[in-house]
C-alpha cells in the first residue's frame, strides 16, 4: 500500500481554473465577446427612432390672460398712445419746437418766391458798394479810437463812414431801378413790395454769409 498513492479526483471547477491561468488575458477576452454575441439574440426588425417633437401632440390654445377691456378703455388706451398726455414743461417744449418749425416752414415759402429768387441772383451776380459797409465801419471805429486826441482828424474819419453811406444808398437806387425793369419782362404784374429792403439788406451782407447762399456767380448773366 505504500509503494501507490490512492487515485485523487478532480472537478470540472479545478480544471477550469487552471487552463484560465494558462490563458492569455487577450484570448480570455476574445473567448468572453464571441460568448456573449452566440447568447445574444438577433433582432430582425431595426430599431425605431425616439419621437421627435414634430410627431409629439400640439399643445393646445392659450388660456386668455385677463379680462377683455372694454371698448372705452381700449380707445383711451389708443389714443394715450397716439397722443401722450405731456407735462407742463414737455408741453412748453413741444410748443417751442412746433413755433419754430412753422416759422422756418413760413421763411422757406417765402423765400421760394420767384420775385425773391429773381432779386437774390440780380444782387449776387455784381459787386455793391453796400456790402463793404461793415468792414468799413469797422475801420473807421478803430481809426477814431486811435486818433481822439487829434480832433480834427477825426472828425475827417468819422464823416467818411457819412460819404461811404451816400454812395451806397445811390448805389441802391440805381440797382432798383434796374431790378424794377427786370421784374417787368419776367414776372409782369407782380408786386415790388418789401422787396427794396431785401434789396438793401441782401447787398448788405458779405457775400459769404448771404443767406439762402449764391447760386450765381458775379459776372454771370440771369
Amino acid at each position: 500500500m505504500a509503494l501507490f498513492r490512492p487515485y485523487e479526483r478532480t472537478d470540472s471547477s479545478t480544471k477550469t481554473d487552471r487552463i484560465s491561468s494558462l490563458t492569455p488575458k487577450g484570448e480570455k477576452a476574445a473567448a468572453k465577446t464571441e460568448k456573449a454575441a452566440a447568447t445574444t439574440p438577433v433582432s430582425a426588425e431595426p430599431a425605431t427612432a425616439p419621437e421627435t417633437a414634430a410627431t409629439a401632440t400640439p399643445a393646445g390654445p392659450k388660456k386668455k390672460q385677463g379680462p377683455t377691456p372694454k371698448r372705452k378703455d381700449a380707445e383711451a388706451a389708443r389714443m394715450e398712445r397716439l397722443h401722450p398726455s405731456l407735462t407742463r414743461k414737455q408741453q412748453r417744449k413741444a410748443d417751442s419746437v412746433a413755433k419754430q418749425k412753422a416759422r422756418l416752414d413760413s421763411w422757406e415759402r417765402t423765400e421760394r418766391a420767384p420775385e425773391r429768387q429773381l432779386l437774390r441772383d440780380f444782387v449776387d451776380t455784381r459787386w455793391t458798394v453796400a456790402e463793404f459797409m461793415l468792414p468799413a465801419m469797422i475801420l473807421i471805429m478803430v481809426a477814431v479810437m486811435l486818433t481822439m486826441n487829434n480832433v480834427v482828424l477825426s472828425s475827417w474819419i468819422s464823416m467818411s463812414l457819412w460819404v461811404l453811406m451816400f454812395i451806397t444808398i445811390i448805389n441802391i437806387g440805381f440797382m432798383w431801378r434796374g431790378f424794377k425793369r427786370l421784374m417787368a419782362e419776367r414776372h409782369p404784374g407782380v408786386p415790388l413790395k418789401g422787396l427794396l429792403m431785401y434789396m438793401f439788406n441782401r447787398s448788405l451782407m458779405i457775400r459769404r454769409f448771404r443767406q439762402p447762399g449764391p447760386r450765381i456767380n458775379r459776372g454771370d448773366t440771369i
